[in-house]
Formats: C-alpha cells, sequence, structure tokens
C-alpha cells in the first residue's frame, strides 16, 4: 500500500514544466481524493492509509504539511 506522499509525488511527477504545467495545493488535495475513490471502487482496497476530512473547499488529507512542501517546491524550482 502507498502512502499519501506517495500518490502525490506520482502527481507531481506528471506535471511539465515545458508546458506550463502547475498542481495547486487545492488541485492536489482533490486528485488525491479521486485517486483514492477510484481506487476503491476498482479493487475494494484504499490506495493509502491516510484518512481524508471534509472541509469547507473540498477534501483534505492529514499529511497535508509534506503535500505543501511538494507544491511550494515544484513552484519554487520553476521561477529558477
Amino acid at each position: 500500500m502507498l502512502s499519501c506522499d506517495d500518490a502525490a509525488k506520482y502527481f507531481l511527477a506528471q506535471t511539465s514544466e515545458d508546458a506550463g504545467d502547475l498542481i495547486s495545493n487545492l488541485k492536489l488535495q482533490k486528485l488525491l481524493y479521486y485517486a483514492q475513490g477510484f481506487h476503491l471502487a476498482l479493487y475494494d482496497e484504499p490506495l493509502f492509509p491516510e484518512a481524508i476530512e471534509a472541509w469547507t473547499h473540498g477534501p483534505v488529507l492529514i499529511c497535508t504539511v509534506t503535500i505543501k512542501s511538494m507544491v511550494l517546491m515544484q513552484f519554487h524550482v520553476l521561477k529558477i
């Protein structure tokens, strides 16, 4: 079983600097939410063990601090 960090790293690795792809924290949270849902629907088991909470602006994973740092690193690397 993956961690939500592993799944987040996968989505961030799919972006293309040349195409101008950037993933915001909100978008990454929603991608992880959908990935978890699809994995549960297809395989009857979670993709990652971390809990997903319902917040005002959408789903939020407990590993948010790590995800935020990954997103910030993505933006920082592109500005250099």
